[in-house]
C-alpha cells in the first residue's frame, strides 16, 4: 500500500508535470483579476488628476471590479475547471496510457486522488495568488476596508467551490465517454439538456395547454439554476446579506456547492473504478448507455420537429412525418458517432422504433389533450369560491410591506378577489370549456366575439386551480355588470377604489393619453349623449390627447375615476382607447387604468386641468 508520504510525493511530481497548466492559469488570472482592477483604479486616478474629481470614489470603483457577483469571473472559473479535468484525465481516452498508469503499484482510487488533487492545485494556487494581488492593488489606492478584504476572501472560497463543481462535472463526462469528441458532446448535454427539456415543456404547455395560467413575472433563474452544476453556479440566487461588493453567500449556499462537488466527485470515482481499460477510444464507456443516450437525444428533437409541423401545417399527417424523420436522422447521426462506420448507421432499428413510439406518445398525448386538462370543470358542489379577471387589467401594482411597488401576478390578483357567490362566474367557466371543445372539434373561428378571461376555482378540499378561457364577450360583460353592482366586489376588482395614502404617496407621475382624439375633440365628444350618434360620425382624428396631470390633483383624479366606475358599463370599460398611467416613485413601475370619453367625471376633471395649464 502506498504510504501518505509517497502519495504526496506523487502529487508534487504530478504538479511539476502539469506546471504548464499552472503557468497558463497564473497568466490568465493575473490579467483578468488584479490587472483589470489596476487598470480601473488607474483610470479613476487619472480622471481625478485631470478634472479634480472622479466619477466614482476609490472604494466604489474597486467594488465595481472586484469581489462578489461577477458573472464574467464565474465563467472563467468554470472554464478553468473543464480545462483542468480534461488535462489531468485525458489519459483515460488512450488504452496504451491507461495500461501504463494501471500497471503502477497504485490502486485506482489512489491514482484518481493523485490526479484530482494535483490538477485542482494547479488552479487553486494561481487563483488565490491573484486574489491576494487584487487586495494589494486596492491597498495601494486606499480602497480596501476590512469588510471588503473579507468579501474578497469569501469570493476566493466561493470561486474554488465553483471550480470544483465544474471540474467534477466534466470528470463525470470523461468517465462516461471514450474520446475527446464525445466528452465535449457529453459536457454540452449535461449543461443544456435539462434546460432545453424544461423550455420545451413550457412551450408545450403554452401551445397545447392553452387554459393554463402562469405566474408573472417569476424569475427564470429559479428553474434554470437546477438544470446543471454550471447553471447552479451562474444563476442560483444567494440568500445571504448584501455586502459592499455584492450579495454575500450564506453558509447554506456554500454547503450546497460543497455537496454538489462532493456528490459528482464520488460519482466520477465510482465510474472510474468500474471503467474498462479497452473503452478508451470508443464513443461511450458502457455499452448499456448507448441506447439510452440515443433515445434521450432523439425524443426532444422529434418533439421540436412535431411542434414545427403543428405551427406550419396543423396536420396530423405532417406532424407524424416530421416526428419520424427527425427521430430517424438523430438516430443515424448518433449511430455514426458510435461506430464511425457509415455501413452501420441503420443498425439497431429497435432503438429508433422505441424513440419514435415514445415521441409520438408524448406529442399526441398533449396534441389531443388526452388528459382532459383544457376541458376540466369541477362539479359546482365541490367549489367553495371563485374569482374572475379580464386580461387587460390582470397586472396591477401592489405596495409591499417594505414600501416597494411591484406587479401583482395573475394568480395573486385572482387570490385577492375570490367571491363566494360564484353562480354567474361558474357560467363563465362553463362557456369557456364549451368554447375549448368547439375549437378542438372544428378548428373553426368562433361565430361570436370572444375575450380572454382568467378564472380561479377554490375547491372545498383546499385545492386552488387557475385557468384562462376564451369566453363570449357579451356573456362576460353581462356577468361583470351584475357582479360590479356590489360595492365590495367593485373595490376588490378595481384596486384604485381602495387606494390610500400609502399608494398615493408612491405616485411620482401621472399621464393621461387617448388615441385618435385631440383635447378639443375629446372634451366635445364627452359632452354628447350616447343617443347623439352624429358627433361620432363627424369626429376628425387629427391627433392624440396626451397630458401630464399635476400630482396635486391625484386625489381628485382618483375620486372622479372611481365615481365613473360606479356607472359605466363593463362593455364600455373594455372598449376604450385611452389610458391613465401612474408611475411609481423609484421603482419605475407603471400602473394603468383604461378610460374613454364616456368617463364623464374623469374627462371633466381633465378638461379643467387642461385649460388651467394652457390658459
Amino acid at each position: 500500500m502506498t504510504s501518505k508520504i509517497s502519495f504526496f510525493k506523487l502529487v508534487r511530481a504530478e504538479i511539476r508535470r502539469m506546471s504548464w497548466l499552472a503557468d497558463v492559469q497564473m497568466l490568465v488570472f493575473t490579467l483578468f483579476f488584479p490587472f483589470r482592477v489596476l487598470m480601473a483604479m488607474a483610470i479613476r486616478q487619472n480622471e481625478k488628476l485631470r478634472y479634480g474629481s472622479a466619477t466614482y470614489s476609490a472604494v466604489v470603483q474597486f467594488c465595481r471590479n472586484a469581489g462578489l457577483e461577477r458573472p464574467e469571473n464565474t465563467c472563467l472559473i468554470l472554464a478553468a475547471g473543464a480545462l483542468c479535468a480534461l488535462s489531468a484525465f485525458a489519459y483515460v481516452h488512450s488504452p496504451v496510457k491507461q495500461d501504463f498508469y494501471h500497471s503502477l503499484s497504485l490502486k485506482r482510487e489512489e491514482l484518481f486522488g493523485i490526479k484530482y488533487l494535483s490538477s485542482a492545485l494547479t488552479f487553486v494556487m494561481p487563483y488565490l495568488i491573484s486574489q491576494v494581488l487584487v487586495v494589494l492593488v486596492g491597498l495601494i489606492y486606499q480602497a480596501v476596508t476590512p469588510q471588503i478584504a473579507l468579501e474578497v476572501a469569501v469570493t476566493g472560497i466561493q470561486g474554488i467551490l465553483f471550480f470544483l463543481c465544474s471540474y467534477s462535472s466534466v470528470l463525470v463526462a470523461i468517465m462516461l465517454t471514450g474520446n475527446f469528441l464525445t466528452t465535449m458532446l457529453a459536457v454540452g448535454a449535461f449543461g443544456l439538456y435539462l434546460a432545453l427539456m424544461v423550455a420545451l415543456g413550457k412551450y408545450f404547455k403554452v401551445v397545447f395547454m392553452e387554459t393554463s395560467v402562469e405566474t408573472l413575472p417569476s424569475s427564470e433563474r429559479t428553474w434554470i439554476s437546477w438544470t446543471s452544476p454550471w447553471a447552479w453556479c451562474l444563476f442560483s440566487e444567494s440568500d445571504g446579506s448584501a455586502g459592499m461588493t455584492g450579495t454575500l453567500p450564506s453558509v447554506g449556499n456554500l454547503c450546497q456547492l460543497i455537496a454538489i462537488a462532493a456528490a459528482l466527485t464520488l460519482i466520477a470515482l465510482a465510474l472510474y473504478r468500474v471503467r474498462r481499460t479497452e473503452a478508451g477510444g470508443l464513443a461511450l464507456t458502457f455499452y448499456c448507455a448507448e441506447p439510452i443516450v440515443k433515445i434521450m437525444m432523439a425524443i426532444p428533437a422529434s418533439l421540436v420537429a412535431g411542434l414545427i409541423a403543428y405551427e406550419i401545417f396543423e396536420s396530423v399527417a405532417f406532424e407524424l412525418l416530421f416526428i419520424l424523420l427527425s427521430g430517424a436522422l438523430v438516430c443515424v447521426v448518433i449511430e455514426f458517432i458510435y461506430r464511425v462506420d457509415i455501413r452501420q448507421v441503420l443498425s439497431n432499428k429497435w432503438q429508433f422504433a422505441a424513440a419514435a413510439l415514445l415521441s409520438c406518445a408524448i406529442f399526441f398525448f398533449f396534441r389531443f389533450d388526452l388528459s382532459g386538462y383544457n376541458t376540466w370543470l369541477p362539479v359546482k358542489n365541490d367549489v367553495a369560491s371563485m374569482s374572475v379577471s379580464d386580461y387587460g387589467t390582470s397586472y396591477c401594482v401592489v405596495i409591499t410591506e417594505d414600501g416597494r411597488a411591484e406587479y401583482l401576478s395573475v394568480r395573486s390578483r385572482l387570490d385577492s378577489i375570490e367571491w363566494e357567490d360564484f353562480e354567474r362566474i361558474y357560467e363563465l367557466a362553463q362557456n369557456g370549456v364549451e368554447n375549448v371543445k368547439k375549437y378542438k372539434s372544428s378548428y373553426a373561428v368562433y361565430d361570436e366575439e370572444i375575450t380572454y378571461v382568467y378564472l380561479k376555482y377554490h375547491l372545498k378540499n383546499g385545492k386552488e386551480v387557475y385557468r384562462g378561457y376564451e369566453i363570449n364577450r357579451s356573456l362576460f360583460c353581462e356577468v361583470m355588470d351584475e357582479l360590479l353592482q356590489d360595492e365590495a366586489f367593485r373595490e376588490q376588482y378595481y384596486p384604485i377604489c381602495a387606494w390610500d395614502d400609502t399608494y398615493m404617496d408612491k405616485i411620482a407621475q401621472i399621464n393621461c393619453w387617448f388615441y385618435g382624439m385631440d383635447a378639443e375633440t375629446l372634451f366635445t365628444t364627452a359632452e354628447k349623449t350616447d343617443a347623439d350618434e352624429s358627433v361620432y360620425e363627424d369626429v376628425v382624428y387629427n391627433g392624440d390627447f396626451n397630458e401630464m396631470i399635476p400630482l396635486s390633483r391625484l386625489s381628485d383624479l382618483v375620486e372622479a375615476y372611481c365615481e365613473d366606475l360606479k356607472t359605466i358599463s363593463f362593455e364600455d370599460f373594455l372598449s376604450v382607447y385611452g389610458q391613465i398611467y401612474f408611475l411609481y416613485d423609484k421603482d419605475y413601475i407603471n400602473d394603468y387604468y383604461p378610460f374613454s370619453e364616456k368617463f364623464t367625471n374623469t374627462v371633466e376633471l381633465l378638461k379643467e386641468i387642461y385649460y388651467q395649464g394652457n390658459s
